[in-house]
């Protein structure tokens, strides 16, 4: 393949707000000229949209089961935003984004971001998977530990279990803010509690007293 061709087919997309890096057209928010591979972006190098990572970033062409869930989820939000869009529950300074989501279990969890919404998902890999009926309240185990959560579905995704954190989000001043708070909350429920400390030993038991 010619380093044209590859430079086509090298295009990832960011996982927050779903902007893509062509490598055929690089970065000019970051001077970075085209043809430039995402892998040689340099490590400092954030999306130019959202200002996440590059360990955010999905790439396209041969898409992963986890991909493509979460551009159905966001795209299902997409289309509920444009149903919500101009009502009082509505925050214009906020914009969908998907926050966190790693692997769990049969499927994916993180945080969603709405502009009128704030909620823990998980979404299971196979849109059929849940046989929980819609509007039923069921507990779900993440590392973090058990969280109820209520069963939702969009158009194109099927069932998954949402727990809502946030809602309505007049309180978040923009979408960084959010990003923020959307962050610390997947890192609490998808991060194991730290072991307790052990027991304090005496001088007896050090010495087999």
């Amino acid at each position: 393949m010619s380093e044209t061709l590859e430079a086509a087919a090298d295009r990832h997309e960011c996982g927050v707000c779903w902007h893509v890096y062509d490598a055929a057209a690089g970065d000019e928010a970051w001077q970075v000229p085209p043809g430039t591979p995402f892998a040689a972006l340099p490590a400092h190098w954030r999306c130019p949209n959202c200002d996440s990572g590059k360990e955010r970033f999905l790439a396209l062409g041969a898409d992963s089961p986890m991909a493509a869930r979460l551009r159905a989820l966001a795209a299902g939000y997409r289309a509920a935003e444009a149903r919500l869009r101009g009502l009082p529950v509505h925050n214009p300074a906020l914009e969908v984004a998907l926050v966190g989501f790693v692997a769990q279990g049969e499927g994916f969890a993180g945080v969603a971001v709405t502009p009128w919404s704030m909620n823990l998902v998980w979404l299971p890999a196979r849109a059929e998977a849940i046989a929980a009926a819609l509007g039923e309240t069921v507990e779900h185990v993440l590392p973090g530990g058990a969280f109820d959560f209520l069963v939702v579905e969009l158009d194109g995704v099927g069932r998954f279990l949402s727990c809502s954190l946030f809602s309505p989000m007049a309180e978040f001043a923009d979408a960084e803010a959010a990003r923020l708070a959307a962050e610390a909350a997947a890192q609490e429920a998808l991060t194991p509690p730290a072991p307790p400390p052990p027991p304090a030993r005496g001088r007896r038991a050090l010495f087999g007293g």
